[in-house]
Order: structure tokens, then sequence, then C-alpha cells
């Protein structure tokens, strides 16, 4: 909806290798989430997740393009899972 309408909008999305408690890669083929991104024609940025000047940057860039473009970002913060899914 949002890239049919050509919402400012950023998602985003911190791919921690899991869904849920299954490995991500037993979940979908793809690549990580930004590939799908492309399916909606929308703006995707890939970054380092564990790097906070990088998200920074990265959110920074699609903040620019969300609003100059009046379009819709998808940033992937590529990041690991330090413990399970319901640890506190």
């Amino acid at each position: 909806m949002a890239s049919v309408h050509q919402v400012p909008v950023i998602f985003f999305c911190r791919n921690n290798g899991y869904a849920i408690s299954t490995p991500a890669v037993e979940q979908f083929a793809a690549d990580g989430i930004a590939p799908r991104a492309f399916g909606y024609h929308m703006h995707v940025i890939r970054v380092d997740g564990n790097d906070v000047l990088a998200v920074y940057e990265a959110t920074r860039q699609a903040r620019k393009i969300a609003v100059e473009r009046n379009q819709p970002v998808l940033i992937e913060a590529m990041s690991y899972r330090l413990a399970a899914h319901s640890s506190l």
C-alpha cells in the first residue's frame, strides 16, 4: 500500500537470522528481507545492524528518499541473536 500510494514512510527490519525460533534460512529461500522490497518497487537499504553509525547513515539516507521523493523505503539491519526468543 505504501508503494502504491507513494507514502513517505520508512520500514525498519532488524534481521537477526531467525523467524521466531527457526533459522530464517529454513523459513524462506530469499536472501533476507531486502529482495522483497524490489517486488513492491520500494527503495531498500541493507546495513550492518551492529554498527550504530552505519544505521544512523542508512536512516538519514532513507529519510532523504522518503521526504524528497515521497516514496517508502525499507531498511534491513543485519544483526544476530544473542539468546533464545523467549529469553529476557
